[in-house]
């Protein structure tokens, strides 16, 4: 009886270990997303953008059901592309961008943060030239945005790229700094209201938008 006891003692205690450690480790997904969002954000130069956008790539592989891979290779991309002067070579990373946040959509069409970077993606498309793709893609853009909002108006990223887009764009075509102002103002209260639990959700954009409204 002793005996059984003791077998009995000694498996509970190893489960109630081997549970502790459990809860400690992250599965390997999240951990190796974590590590390439820590890259990702210390990256400021066009090949570390791109080697970021290729880790993400290489996960999304490996998790095929999992929008946010997809999603932090685009980000990487369009903001890598920002920073290429050349029209045609903007364009072919763009190209490679829009097919990774395609896929992303795929799996997830409702999901506001892809609409977001839809957005965002669109303004590096009219810089390759402004008179002949503006009004194309400032349409296209305020359309992503406005279905970004209507899928979470609690989106702070939404109300931030708004706010700055209408800040460069002539008060003639309903932009300027009157305009732009109280809306970069409702993104700042967004983002210091909003919350997610997911340790992987985007949280770009709230230091952007200070510093847009110390501007203005």
């Amino acid at each position: 009886m002793k005996t059984k006891l003791m077998i009995l003692s000694i498996t509970l205690i190893s489960l109630a270990v081997w549970t502790m450690q459990a809860k400690g480790q992250e599965d390997p997904y999240t951990s190796a997303m974590k590590s390439a969002i820590e890259l990702m954000e210390q990256a400021f130069e066009p090949g570390e953008l791109a080697e970021s956008a290729n880790r993400f790539e290489r996960i999304a592989t490996a998790e095929k059901s999992k929008w946010m891979p997809y999603y932090y290779a685009s980000y990487s991309l369009v903001s890598m592309s920002y920073d290429e002067g050349d029209g045609a070579q903007r364009d072919l990373i763009l190209d490679r961008a829009q097919d990774l946040l395609d896929q992303a959509l795929e799996l997830e069409p409702k999901e506001s943060e892809l609409h977001v970077l839809q957005a965002f993606l669109y303004p590096s498309r009219i810089l390759v030239d402004p008179m002949g793709r503006g009004m194309t893609y400032i349409e296209k853009m305020f359309a992503s945005l406005e279905k970004a909002k209507s899928l979470n108006p609690e989106n702070p990223r939404s109300y931030f790229l708004e706010g700055v887009n209408k800040l460069n764009l002539p008060p003639s075509f309903g932009g300027g700094a009157d305009v732009a102002k109280p809306i970069l103002e409702e993104a700042l209260v967004k983002f210091e209201a909003f919350t997610n639990e997911d340790p992987l959700w985007p949280s770009w954009g709230e230091e952007a938008t200070r510093t847009e409204l110390e501007k203005l």
